[in-house]
């Protein structure tokens, strides 16, 4: 029973910070666009959030346990690296809806057209269903990298991890990156770019500590070579 409360105190706290999440990126875009006709916008926001509730769904279905580590961010116990990305990400990300909301909403730099918006929903989808692939097959998916040797943590070697090291990383750069084609906004890739890049800093440093510190990681590595980026990273 207890064990229950404890679950879903983690499960409201994490649904709480993914919905303050969105909530701020729309002030932050809408602020920066000075308007709030732009359907694009609001279809994009509408997806994230009905891809909130997917995760919700699958996860308390296969693996509930991720909510729980997901809910918890120990930014003590953080390597420097790790704090280094988590400014980064937020730097850029919310840089992105900056740029974006000026481009659309007041100055009016870029205009893409329909197309751009139907390859940015299927690139959103394909990075949604990659990313979520990842967190179902690997319990250990926590927002702060570490070695969890309290939960018997070892290395997770099926599903997309057959394919690449870091699928979830992978599948979130495609998440995120095709936000400035549904949205409409060609310069917004800028940022975009910037945040592919801090993923990349971090799946470097993360990858060595788990080469040195995870039993089993080594041989891992030899089977898939690569992390990010199949035949080139």
């Amino acid at each position: 029973m207890e064990k229950d409360v404890e679950f879903w105190k983690a499960f409201a706290r994490r649904a709480s910070q993914v919905i303050a999440g969105l909530l701020l990126f729309m002030v932050v875009f809408f602020l920066s666009a000075g308007r709030i006709d732009l359907p694009r916008a609001w279809f994009f926001f509408a997806i994230y959030f009905v891809s909130f509730l997917f995760n919700t769904v699958i996860f308390l279905r296969f693996n509930p346990e991720i909510i729980r580590a997901r809910s918890e961010t120990n930014w003590g116990k953080m390597k420097w690296w790790d704090k280094v990305f988590a400014v980064l990400y937020f730097v850029f990300l919310f840089s992105m809806f900056i740029v974006c909301g000026l481009d659309v909403g007041r100055l009016h730099l870029s205009s893409i057209g329909i197309g751009f918006l139907v390859v940015g929903v299927i690139i959103f989808v394909v990075g949604w269903a990659f990313a979520v692939w990842a967190m179902v097959e690997n319990k250990f998916f926590e927002t702060t990298v570490r070695v969890q040797m309290e939960r018997e943590h070892r290395v997770v070697s099926t599903g997309p991890y057959a394919i690449i090291r870091h699928p979830g990383y992978a599948g979130m750069i495609l998440f995120y990156g095709c936000s400035p084609f549904i949205i409409g906004s060609l310069y917004g890739l800028i940022p975009v770019i910037l945040l592919a890049f801090a993923f990349v800093f971090r799946t470097y440093f993360e990858d060595r500590l788990l080469y040195e510190e995870l039993t089993g990681y080594k041989e891992y590595t030899k089977k898939v070579k690569y992390r990010l980026l199949p035949f080139v990273w």
